[in-house]
């Protein structure tokens, strides 16, 4: 076959590239592959490939094509920035730190470079590099968005906020801004202001399912409130099964609860929930398995060491949507207290400790090691406070290595009414792709066990384990058991403790806006609202043994 003579190929190409444009990109793929069989040194195909293989995304593919193209053209600075781009959504940072090595030199001028150099910053913890380099690369034009939203996010405080207005100002067309700005807002206890940028983000992204969600997660929705009806027309017009759906839906179950229409509510629940399910799947079989990897290894480490004087830190944990964030904010309220939230930091250093396996002494010295960097860790975080709670929801797994690298931490262990539990985990949406057994019921009934029999271990294994209290108890006699709480934590009553719904402090979870109110009962039973569409939960988890108080 005789090869493509100049013109021919560039009628391909933009007939390929037509079909890009126009979102029929199998057709492009197949235009653009027809044209390297024949031209395999055409750098335009290579890049046209890389950006449709990153939308997919393939990031194999896709670096394939950027690295091809080039090499074809290493003076072109558009290929270089549409491989860094690809770089910077892959989670390992040193890929994107590697290839701003190669690119940065003949591009250092590009506000692009500096807004990569700028990511890399941030993503190492040099926070105040990365405000610098990712707002200079802002006001030289460069689409800064998504670099300050992250940047915000990861500050999660007041500095966050105007970030995330230059963010605003610069993609008005990006929902994420907005909803990260109404989010942090949300948690900093300033609800009107984060109702008014949500409002403004749906008005300017009326598509954009996260919005919504936002919205509904700031106040209880009334039923002449206009975003029902924007809902109700985004549902109606949607075809796509992501993200944005699953918010949809999600957010029109708490606007039908909200407004008292109850035989609505699980039908979007359902729906939301099922895509996710589809995305992210679940396996109890791996849940199930790691907790008797902990049960094996905690039985096969040396003799504890004695704890030592002085205070610990105090680990709330429990189920999510248990009321861990209430426990929380009542003990933050303490003038001793720092309340850290969900900290994230003694987890991954326990996991490392336990890689030393089987040399059970290299385990437990490594163990002690992690609660020496976590102590560091705290009192950098938080230098004025005598106590840091800590609400890493994963505490209750591994809670007997939390006892050997901390065995001076306390161990508060929030309870709740299974059935409660499981329908409040069912109508609330966590980060995509954790916690996904909360998509179904089934699942949710099998994890609570799992959670259970990991309770009865540590119970069986440690003295004094942890301090148990009832989400229920709380809220029918909050003086006595907050007292008792207070004083698990090793600390003397003070009134503060009563009026926690006072504090000004950031709460970065899905009960921001209740751990600001007095404490109410409404929440109390409500699954017996629900008890028909909650069968696949009870039935399942007394299949598996757990028993219901009543």
């Amino acid at each position: 076959m005789a090869a493509m003579k100049p013109e021919q190929i560039k009628r391909a190409y933009a007939k390929a590239l037509e079909a890009q444009n126009a979102g029929r990109l199998s057709e492009a793929v197949k235009g653009y592959a027809r044209l390297l069989r024949d031209n395999p040194r055409l750098a335009e195909a290579h890049f046209q490939l890389g950006k449709i293989a990153s939308l997919r995304p393939d990031f194999q593919k896709a670096s394939e094509h950027f690295e091809q193209a080039a090499k074809l053209r290493p003076a072109e600075p558009t290929i270089w920035l549409a491989y860094l781009d690809l770089a910077a959504r892959h989670p390992n940072v040193d890929l994107l730190r590697k290839l701003l090595g190669r690119s940065a030199a003949g591009f250092a001028s590009l506000p692009g470079i500096t807004y990569y150099k700028g990511l890399v910053a941030l993503r190492t913890g040099d926070l105040r590099q990365a405000e610098q380099l990712l707002l200079e690369a802002a006001d030289r034009d460069w689409a800064s968005a998504p670099g300050l939203i992250e940047l915000a996010e990861t500050y999660g405080d007041t500095r966050g906020l105007p970030l995330l207005e230059r963010a605003v100002e610069i993609d008005p067309s990006n929902p994420h801004g907005f909803t990260a700005k109404s989010d942090l807002l949300r948690n900093l206890g300033r609800f009107d202001e984060a109702l008014e940028v949500a409002r403004t983000g749906i008005a300017r992204n009326p598509k954009a399912g996260g919005l919504y969600y936002s919205y509904t997660s700031i106040r209880k929705v009334g039923p002449d409130d206009d975003v029902i009806t924007r809902m109700e027309t985004q549902l109606a017009a949607r075809r796509d099964k992501g993200h944005e759906a699953i918010f949809l839906n999600s957010a029109m179950a708490k606007a039908m609860e909200d407004t008292g229409q109850k035989t609505r509510v699980f039908g979007y629940l359902k729906t939301a929930n099922d895509l996710g399910a589809k995305l992210y799947a679940y396996d109890a079989d791996t849940d199930r398995a790691q907790a008797k990897h902990y049960q094996s290894a905690y039985r096969a480490l040396p003799a504890a060491p004695t704890p030592a004087g002085g205070a610990g830190p105090v680990f709330v944990t429990g189920m999510p949507r248990s009321g861990t964030t209430l426990i929380e904010q009542i003990l933050a309220s303490h003038s001793q207290v720092a309340g850290g939230g969900e900290l994230g930091v003694l987890g991954p250093l326990i996991g490392s400790a336990l890689d030393a396996e089987p040399d059970w002494d290299a385990v437990q010295a490594k163990l002690e090691a992690a609660g020496e960097t976590y102590r560091q860790t705290m009192s950098e975080r938080f230098p004025e406070a005598a106590i840091v709670t800590d609400k890493s929801i994963s505490t209750y797994a591994m809670l007997g290595f939390v006892k050997r690298a901390l065995p001076n931490a306390r161990v508060i262990m929030v309870r709740r009414d299974p059935r409660d539990n499981a329908l409040s985990v069912y109508k609330n949406l966590f980060a995509f792709g954790q916690h996904r057994y909360a998509t179904k019921l089934r699942n949710i009934a099998r994890f609570f066990r799992i959670f259970e029999e990991q309770l009865a271990f540590w119970q069986s294994e440690l003295t004094e384990a942890y301090f148990e209290i009832s989400y229920e108890d709380l809220i029918t006699d909050p003086e006595d058991h907050s007292r008792a709480l207070v004083a698990a934590a090793g600390l003397d009553w003070e009134d503060a403790c009563l009026s926690f719904y006072d504090s000004k402090r950031k709460v970065d979870t899905l009960s921001a806006a209740q751990v600001r109110q007095p404490l109410y009962s409404s929440s109390i039973g409500a699954w017996q609202a629900y008890a028909d569409e909650l069968e696949p939960f009870t039935q399942e988890y007394q299949r598996l043994g757990g028993q219901f108080a009543d």
